[in-house]
């Protein structure tokens, strides 16, 4: 497993693993070279050049796979409630397309305002969120698919619309109302209109930021909370979570350094959204990392920028192997995963699309929870890496 830690407690002979590099304005003090570290004189000047927090790799009883840990982590995490019943994937699927594309074109709208500085039209941002909030409910899998597999050219809008859709399922998953979760996902397309004030050589540098950049970004959510607030019509509840989604468990965060309960639900749930999504994007310097994978990495930044609880439950929510994740099989075939099973998270309901080659196949629909005990049951091994089918794995969503 990956945990974070302090500079200070690394010690010779740790792991640093090597994390992406758009974690740099979630963690802005983050050493990120990979490699063993050879000495304490090590570690003393990485703190002189001022880094704070490092990943590293660390030992799990058994041998345990990273999915199989966190699956036994998030195992009896449940909330005492039955979850609903669904609208089946296939049937939910071509709604979905339409609410996310429809989104899309709103979050260029309100980006462009925002850069105008023009009055955002917060009625529409109403029915935008609506809409993300009838889908969450009627099958949050399909947005968390659409978020990871669809293909738009800026990651502006596709992010600010894929933190708003994976903020709204999760909030439903806890059992937040219809209204707090149209105010929510409201939050998650307005979260980074700061970002529209920031100079784009900033916000695209592939590598660490100056002293100076630093303090620009981490401006962001103030300016996005006066944007916002010069608009007139937004909630206080927008607002503020807006102005506090960068604000960390430990207090580490930004821009006033809230800890624990102090800062906002909203907040805190987009905060949890806008991490997974930025781990799990292409960009124009990095390609994306396994959604598996990142949870792994979400996972230990517990204690420290997460509450332990809700980043559990934010796992349970999306599963170990989310929808959207192109997986490798035992049989040595490859699935998309479709609809994700909070009760058994190592065994969602999988499409077989390609066999051991990588050749397109007539697919196939398996329930991992139910087949026939035996040497034929199928298993994930692991996610695999889908960039270079990418934009061929939406047409898959879709019954052919």
């Amino acid at each position: 497993m990956i945990k974070k830690i302090p500079i200070e407690a690394l010690k010779p002979g740790m792991e640093v693993v090597q994390v992406p590099g758009e974690l740099w304005q979630h963690l802005p003090y983050l050493y990120t070279e990979p490699g063993i570290i050879e000495s304490e004189t090590e570690v003393a000047r990485l703190a002189e050049l001022g880094y704070r927090e490092v990943f590293v790799a660390t030992e799990e009883p058994d041998g345990l796979s990273d999915e199989t840990h966190l699956d036994r982590l998030i195992s009896g995490s449940g909330l005492g409630r039955e979850m609903p019943v669904r609208t089946p994937f296939d049937q939910a699927i071509s709604s979905a397309m339409v609410t996310y594309e429809d989104a899309m074109v709103h979050a260029m709208q309100i980006v462009q305002d925002a850069k105008l500085g023009r009055k955002m039209d917060y009625a529409t941002s109403l029915k935008t969120a609506s809409a993300i909030v009838e889908s969450a409910v009627s099958n949050p899998d399909t947005l968390v698919c659409l978020a990871k597999l669809s293909q738009f050219d800026d990651y502006t809008y596709t992010h600010c619309i894929n933190v708003a859709a994976i903020s709204v399922v999760f909030g439903e998953f806890i059992g937040m109302s219809r209204d707090e979760l149209t105010l929510l996902g409201v939050a998650g397309m307005m979260h980074d209109l700061g970002k529209t004030t920031v100079p784009a050589r900033i916000i695209n540098k592939p590598g660490p930021l100056t002293g100076p950049e630093r303090d620009e970004v981490r401006r962001h959510p103030q300016f996005g909370c006066d944007i916002l607030r010069h608009n007139g019509d937004i909630p206080e509840r927008v607002l503020q979570a807006v102005m506090h989604h960068h604000e960390r468990f430990n207090g580490s965060g930004y821009p006033d350094g809230l800890k624990r309960k102090d800062i906002p639900a909203f907040a805190r749930i987009l905060c949890l959204a806008d991490v997974y999504d930025a781990l799990t994007s292409d960009r124009c310097y990095k390609n994306a990392i396994l959604p598996n994978k990142a949870l792994g990495i979400m996972y230990g930044m517990r204690d420290q920028d997460f509450d332990p609880t809700e980043v559990q439950l934010f796992i349970k929510c999306l599963g170990i192997f989310p929808a959207g994740s192109f997986v490798r099989l035992n049989t040595g075939q490859y699935a998309l995963v479709f609809e994700t099973n909070s009760r058994e998270p190592l065994n969602p309901k999988i499409r077989i699309i390609m066999d051991e080659e990588m050749k397109p196949i007539h697919t196939r629909d398996v329930d991992l929870t139910d087949q026939p005990e035996g040497a034929g049951a199928i298993e994930i091994l692991e996610c695999a890496d889908p960039s270079a089918y990418r934009k061929n794995l939406m047409n898959y969503l879709a019954r052919n």
